[in-house]
């Protein structure tokens, strides 16, 4: 539950990052970020983290009084802050709402086709192993990467993003390798 995850946060190296969950009368109130912004070689990499609806899948005891709050509107939200205020030139979303779903249920693939300033996701939760990302058109019909690859280290992904000085545009290769 939420007590064990904090006795084990300060042994991590990372910080922990949600932007649709809110914690405010839990004790992970004030112990996850809602973004953060990476700085390498003058370019701003913006990160946030999108989580599944708990009701119904984690038992309420292990999440207490943890709010859902809307994954797409909090990313939605969040990216915009990252792309205008913060000045970002690379969103990555770390998203464990799940590859694909029939039905309504909010999915890596409708979040994507949902999303504003939204460049990559990189999902968990259905442990989809693809043989390569897939790229979608976020709402305002620019491109958005989506890539999983598995579970358990059987497969790694690689995506390399390269930027040129005075263009807008990048360039990005993509490849998802089995490990044997």
């Amino acid at each position: 539950g939420l007590e064990g995850l904090v006795r084990q946060m300060p042994h991590a190296s990372f910080p922990f990052i949600v932007s649709n969950y809110d914690f405010r009368d839990t004790v992970l109130h004030e112990k996850t970020l809602l973004y953060k912004v990476f700085d390498k070689a003058g370019i701003r990499v913006g990160v946030l983290g999108v989580g599944i609806e708990l009701q119904g899948l984690v038992p309420e005891k292990l999440f207490g009084a943890t709010q859902y709050l809307d994954p797409l509107d909090r990313a939605t939200e969040t990216a915009d802050l990252l792309r205008h205020e913060q000045k970002c030139d690379y969103i990555i979303c770390l998203s464990h709402l799940g590859y694909r779903y029939a039905g309504d249920r909010i999915d890596d693939l409708k979040f994507a086709k949902g999303s504003r300033n939204i460049d990559l996701i990189l999902g968990g939760h259905t442990h989809t192993f693809m043989r390569e990302p897939e790229v979608l058109s976020n709402q305002e019909g620019k491109p958005v990467i989506v890539n999983q690859v598995g579970w358990a280290g059987i497969m790694l992904g690689r995506i390399d993003v390269h930027f040129e000085k005075n263009r807008p545009n990048r360039c990005v290769t993509c490849k998802n390798q089995v490990v044997r």
